[in-house]
C-alpha cells in the first residue's frame, strides 16, 4: 500500500488507511512511537509510562481498606530477615 508525504504545518505527514490501522492493532487516539532509521520509519505503539499517583488514583478505593487478615499481621514483629 502506498501513500505519499505531504506538508502538515512545519512538519510532514501521511494518511494511514483504515485497513493498515486495523491490522497493526492502532486505534484513534493511540499515543505512538516513531524510530527513523536509513531508509525507514517505523511507527509502532508507545509503552505506557505509569508514575505512582496516576497508579493510586485509578485504584479503587476498596484495595486500600484493610481486612481482618491485615490487621491481624500488620504490627507483628519480624519473624525472619526482614528488615524494616
Amino acid at each position: 500500500m502506498q501513500t505519499n508525504i505531504r506538508k502538515w504545518g512545519n512538519s510532514a505527514g501521511t494518511v494511514i488507511p483504515a485497513k493498515a490501522l486495523a491490522k497493526a492493532g492502532f486505534s484513534l487516539g493511540d499515543t505512538v512511537e516513531i524510530v527513523a532509521a536509513e531508509g525507514q520509519i517505523i511507527i509502532k505503539q508507545a509503552t505506557p509510562k505509569y508514575n505512582l499517583d496516576d497508579l493510586l488514583a485509578s485504584s479503587p478505593r476498596q484495595a486500600f481498606e484493610l481486612d481482618d487478615e491485615d490487621r491481624a499481621w500488620l504490627h507483628e514483629e519480624p519473624v525472619g530477615k526482614e528488615s524494616g
